[in-house]
This record gives structure tokens, C-alpha cells and sequence, in this order.
């Protein structure tokens, strides 16, 4: 049984329940590392120490924060307990513990989570999960601007529905790209249906150009004992394609329909002590409709039934400072991942052939944490009677320095490349892609590279529920069509300077500001940004995948 427990009235009180709690913790590894695995305390209550967005006890207090905290739900006691992996009567497992913890903050709910052992015999302790809620509603003011193009509207979205961790948002924004004006969105994700594994995710979206309806249930792999996992869903996008015409930023609207049913189920090994070993069957059925056969993408009209198998290695290490001042659990390690699949004709404007493809990640933290990398390879080509097609290859490299406590240097470096490519494809390099104060949609290629470099400063002070840091970058890349040699590209490159405003009470995500100055090195011109978020993150973690057709996934908005 979970056991709710009241908040700490006074920050005395809090000193006194924080020594006793470290006594406690103590006493308890004491016990741990003196007796054997038979002798492992017994987990004799759970206790739930919530508490709301501003905490009274804590120097974010202010004097509106009662009122705020009255608009908010906190999170319902049965969803934190259905995140946790141990039970009364349980033995003590610190492992079980930190991945409970882990759980609870990837659900993007708390702001502060942590796990508190108190012994209260010589084989048995309490444990006390504490948790603090984020605030959940976000009525926001949407801004963009960068690379010629602005944007400017409202989000409202509540990303804790009446507490229970699910999320359901409305948006309204008005682009000035390509002409598209106003468009609309609205999206649901129940977390839980029913407090089962099964998850209910929504999506419509609109603008003058297209429409994307989508719907699905999935049970995910939520944690490192979850053995099956699975999903069902459809798709029904419908609309205009943008086709890019070079340097000229003129576009030719390609209208399409397509609808798509797909469904996948995979099994994954929960051995604590090995890698974990995952198979995964994927099936899909689609019907496309273009406006021409020579803007044709790859695999339209077919069927694919798609078999992967694949490894993962996890460790986990917190994080803070590096992209922002909240703390994150980052999975190194590595994962891999074989696929072979069929694909066939659902109608006389689909293709039959075989494929093959992998992929390989690789990561560490080197000198005691300070440095880390991240490395990642796919690749994959599909064969008709020993024709080869579809063929690429893509890289991702990342990786950052930590200098001193409040100083990080960041890069990132991404390639994608095919041949014997024979569907419409483009890639666009511009401010969007993270080409800083490059014209949206200007550059187009098949082939695209990518390369970016920060010099960050996140220092150690804030100033209530606000933190502000600050940046330097170089960015550069290239792109390029299928046929033409690589030392025959232009590489293009833009410096700057940049703040970010960092909102302490908001996920990393939605609560940084991002704000450049860029220089262009061709055109000898400032470009001004405003957007939200990191351009891209010091850190990835490993995570299972579906199957996938590498290199399908291309630019056409």
C-alpha cells in the first residue's frame, strides 16, 4: 500500500525530517554492506510526499504562489504509485529504486523527484517518494523568427489533465512561410487508459495547404522489465506538398493523398544483468495518390512487412548544465538493431522488392564525466532481382566538454547521403535545419551535411524561478544532388552570439527562449533569431527503434 504524507510545515522541521532521513539512509547501507543478499531489509511502508509547484518551504515562494498553486491539479497519488517497481514487502533494491525515480522524471511531470530510505529496525525501512509537481498549464505566446520567415500566434495546452499525466493541447499560429497563413492543431495523448499499460494518442492538424489526422494506441516500453510491447494505428494525410525550386525560395505545390494502417509488436529479454535483446515485426498497407508519377516517393502504394532485431545497453548517469538547469536522466551505452523486409504492391503504381539495413549507436562519459560522446550509423538498400535500390547512408555524430561548472562546448555533426534513388527526394539546409541566418527552403539537395558548434555559459545563479545563459556558434553544411561529385558541393557557414531565458517551473522544451544574433559569411548580413529551445542537445540517450526504411523520411513543408 502507498501511504500519502503531508508536506513539511516549516524549514526547522525540514532541517530536522532531512538529518533524520540521512540517518536513516546510512543506517540502512550499514545494513546493506554487513549483512548478505538473504539479509536485505524489508520494505516495510511507502510513503508519497507531494508537493505543488511552488514550494512554501523553499526560496521560489512568493507571494501569489498560494494562489497558484490552487489553480493547478496535482498529480493523482495512483499515477505516481503505478510508476513504481517496488512493493510493501518487498526486499530493499537501490536499483529498482533509481529506476522507480527515473520513471517518475521521464514522464515530464515533476520538477523534482527523489527516493528517501529511513530504517526503522534492523530489517526493515520505510520509503518516501517525493515528488514536485511542474506547473502543467501553458497558455503561450508563439513567436518565431529567422531565416526571412515569421511566425506568430497562441498554444494553450495542459500537459497534466486533471492530474492524471495526460495531455491535451490547442494551437493557433499564423506563418508567413510559403504563404500558408493561419493554421490549427489539436492534439490528445491519454497516458494511461483505464490505469493499464495501453496508451491513446491523437493528432489533427491543418493549414490552407494540407491536413494530417492520425490515431493510435501503443503499449510502450515504459520500463526495463516491460517484456512486450506494442501499437496499432492510422494515418490520413491529404493536401499539397511543397516542391523547392533552388535558390529562387519559388515553390510548386505537388498534391497528395495518402492513407496508411500499420500496426507492430515486439519482444524484449528483462535480464539485469545482459543486454537487452528485442524482436520487433513491423506490417503497414497504404494507398497514395500524386499528382504526377515523376513526384512518386519512395515505397508508395506498397505493403511492407519489415522484421528487426536488436540490442540495447543502458546505463544511466543526471545531468544538469548542459542544455539547461534541469536535471535529466541521460542512457549511454549503445544500441543496434539488423532489419529485413518485403515490400509489394498494392497497386499497379506500387513496387516489390526485398530489404536489408541496420543501424549502430554508440556513447560514453569520459573523464569523470566531463567529456561525452555520442556516435551514430544506419544504412540500408532495398534489391530486385539483384538491382540494388533505395540505397544510403546516414551519420550522426555529438558531443560536448565540460570546461568548468558553468562553461560547455558542444557540437554536433549529421550526414545524409544516397544512391540509386530513383523517387522524388529533397533535403533543405537552412535556419530551420540549424543553418543560422540562412533563406528557408533555398538550398535543396538529395544529400544534405550538417555541422554545428556552441560555446556555452550556463552560470550557477539564478534569480528566482528564471536562470539565463548564454552562447557562441559556428554553424555550416552543405547539400547536394545524387550523381554530383562531393568536392564539387558549396559549403555554407554563418557565426553569431545568442541569450537564452531559461523558465525554471516549465520542462527544458517549452521553457528556454532562445535568442541569436547570426552573421552570414556569403551574404555579409546579421540574421535575427527568436524560437524556443536548443537549437540541439549535448546529450542523446539509446532508446529501443522500430524497423525502419532508412533514408524515406525527406522535407516537404
Amino acid at each position: 500500500m502507498v501511504l500519502p504524507k503531508r508536506t513539511s510545515q516549516c524549514v526547522t522541521q525540514q532541517a530536522i525530517e532531512v538529518g533524520l532521513r540521512l540517518l536513516g539512509v546510512s543506517a540502512a547501507v550499514f545494513f546493506l554492506l554487513m549483512g548478505n543478499a538473504s539479509a536485505q531489509p524489508i520494505i516495510r511502508a511507502i510513503w508519497l510526499d507531494q508537493r505543488d509547484v511552488f514550494d512554501s518551504t523553499a526560496g521560489e515562494w512568493f507571494f501569489a504562489a498560494s494562489l497558484v498553486n490552487a489553480l493547478h491539479t496535482t498529480t493523482r497519488p495512483w499515477l505516481v504509485a503505478d510508476e513504481l517497481l517496488f512493493r510493501v514487502g518487498d526486499q530493499l533494491d537501490t536499483a529498482i529504486l533509481y529506476e522507480s525515480e527515473r520513471n517518475l522524471r521521464r514522464t515530464g511531470l515533476f520538477s523534482r523527484v527523489e527516493m528517501i530510505v529511513d530504517t526503522v529496525g534492523p530489517d526493515a525501512v520505510e520509503v518516501t517518494v517525493l515528488t514536485q509537481d511542474f506547473w502543467s498549464t501553458t497558455a503561450a505566446l508563439l513567436f518565431g523568427s529567422g531565416g526571412g520567415i515569421a511566425s506568430l500566434g497562441a498554444k494553450v495546452e495542459e500537459f497534466n489533465l486533471a492530474g492524471t499525466g495526460s495531455r491535451l493541447g490547442v494551437e493557433g499560429l499564423y506563418r508567413t512561410e510559403n504563404n500558408i497563413g493561419w493554421q490549427g492543431a489539436a492534439w490528445l495523448q491519454w497516458r494511461r487508459l483505464l490505469r493499464s499499460e495501453i496508451g491513446l494518442s491523437g493528432r489533427l492538424f491543418a493549414h490552407r495547404y494540407r491536413t494530417i489526422q492520425s490515431l493510435a494506441l501503443v503499449q510502450p516500453y515504459r520500463t526495463l522489465h516491460t517484456p512486450v510491447a506494442w501499437s496499432i494505428g492510422a494515418k490520413n494525410h491529404y493536401g499539397s506538398d511543397f516542391y523547392y525550386r533552388g535558390t529562387s525560395g519559388q515553390f510548386e505545390l505537388l498534391p497528395f493523398h495518402l492513407r496508411r494502417a500499420y500496426g507492430w509488436f515486439s519482444i524484449g529479454t528483462t535480464d539485469d544483468d545482459a543486454d537487452r535483446l528485442f524482436a520487433t515485426v513491423y506490417a503497414s498497407i497504404e494507398s497514395v495518390r500524386r499528382i504526377a508519377p515523376e513526384f512518386r516517393q519512395a515505397a508508395d502504394n506498397c505493403g511492407r512487412v519489415m522484421v528487426s532485431l536488436g540490442s540495447l545497453r543502458q546505463h544511466f548517469r543526471r545531468v544538469t548544465g548542459l542544455d539547461g538547469y534541469l536535471i535529466e536522466d541521460v542512457a549511454y551505452g549503445a544500441w543496434g538493431a539488423a532489419t529485413v523486409g518485403y515490400f509489394f504492391p498494392m497497386n499497379s503504381q506500387g513496387e516489390r522488392f526485398f530489404y536489408v539495413g541496420g543501424e549502430a549507436e554508440q556513447s560514453a562519459f569520459l573523464a569523470q564525466g566531463d567529456v561525452y560522446f555520442f556516435g551514430r550509423i544506419s544504412a540500408g538498400s532495398g534489391y530486385d532481382r539483384g538491382e540494388a535500390r533505395y540505397t544510403t547512408i546516414e551519420s550522426f555524430g555529438l558531443g560536448h566538454w565540460r570546461a568548468s561548472r558553468s562553461v560547455v562546448i558542444a557540437a554536433r555533426f549529421w550526414q545524409q547521403t544516397v544512391w540509386n534513388w530513383p523517387a522524388f527526394r529533397q533535403l533543405v539546409l537552412d535556419n530551420d535545419v540549424g543553418l543560422r541566418s540562412y533563406a528557408v527552403n533555398q538550398l535543396v539537395g538529395d544529400n544534405r551535411l550538417l555541422y554545428n558548434v556552441e560555446f556555452r555559459f550556463l552560470p550557477q545563479w539564478r534569480w528566482w524561478i528564471l536562470g539565463l545563459s548564454s552562447v557562441a556558434f559556428f554553424d555550416g553544411g552543405t547539400v547536394w544532388r545524387q550523381g554530383t561529385p562531393f568536392e564539387r558541393t558549396r559549403f555554407y557557414h554563418a557565426v553569431g552570439i545568442g541569450l537564452r531565458l531559461h523558465l525554471l517551473k516549465w520542462l527544458d522544451d517549452g521553457g528556454i527562449l532562445r535568442f541569436d544574433v547570426a552573421y552570414n559569411l556569403d551574404t555579409r548580413r546579421f540574421g535575427v533569431v527568436f524560437s524556443s529551445g536548443q537549437l540541439f542537445s549535448a546529450v542523446r540517450s539509446h532508446a529501443f527503434a522500430l524497423p525502419t526504411f532508412y533514408g524515406s523520411a525527406i522535407d516537404v513543408e
